[in-house]
């Protein structure tokens, strides 16, 4: 987690995978584990996951961890000489699966 807010109790949530541990749910696992940590460790009312459009796997585990797109925003990343979209996600500790939803 970064950007701990504690006044507002927000967070977000931020992962790396080395492309040989992608495609085997240790994306989906590793949200689940942050999501733990922030909802149920930390308190936390909120975490947001900002990634790139194109980033199908992110997209995936976060999702199956129940979180919901809110946005894209447009043209906000430089990639490789080009801007890009970014979609963001969020998900709320009275949504969070593990809070018995």
């Amino acid at each position: 987690l970064w950007g701990i807010d504690t006044h507002s109790r927000n967070a977000h949530i931020g992962i790396g995978l080395l492309p040989a541990a992608r495609g085997k749910g240790y994306g989906t696992d590793v949200v689940a584990t942050l999501c733990y940590y922030g909802f149920a460790v930390r308190g936390l009312q909120r975490l947001q996951i900002e990634t790139l459009a194109d980033n199908e796997g992110m997209l995936r585990a976060a999702e199956r961890n129940g979180f919901v797109r809110e946005g894209v925003l447009r043209s906000s990343a430089w990639v490789l000489g080009e801007f890009v979209d970014e979609v963001v996600l969020g998900l709320l500790a009275g949504e969070w699966k593990g809070a018995g939803g």
